[in-house]
């Protein structure tokens, strides 16, 4: 059985800026809940490395995925040829949905 190479995680600045609002909203409320969400974010994505098809396709075009760390979902897009999985949003799940122009970042 061949080893699979594993996908760099590249995080946008936008994305960041995501976990930065998300972090400073729940600590002000809940600083146990603000690692708990944290935590379970960066496992989540870490998850990505090795299975960048684990979340389903949410667009047409699908590299781009999307999968849960309650009470968020990560949207990134799979760059194949770079082995790249790209963090483009996160969002709080009972927001609608992001529009792809919310989640491009070039």
């Amino acid at each position: 059985m061949a080893h699979e190479l594993s996908h760099e995680i590249l995080w946008t600045e936008p994305t960041l800026c995501d976990l930065e609002r998300i972090d400073r909203y729940l600590r002000r409320r809940n600083p146990t809940a603000a690692k708990k969400v944290g935590s379970a974010i960066l496992r989540r994505v870490g998850l990505l490395c090795a299975h960048p098809e684990l979340g389903p396709v949410w667009d047409e075009d699908d590299r781009w995925r999307s999968v849960a760390a309650r009470p968020y979902r990560v949207f990134y897009r799979i760059l194949p040829a770079d082995r790249i999985v790209e963090i483009c949003h996160v969002r709080h799940t009972a927001r609608s949905g992001p529009t792809l122009d919310d989640v491009l970042t070039d």
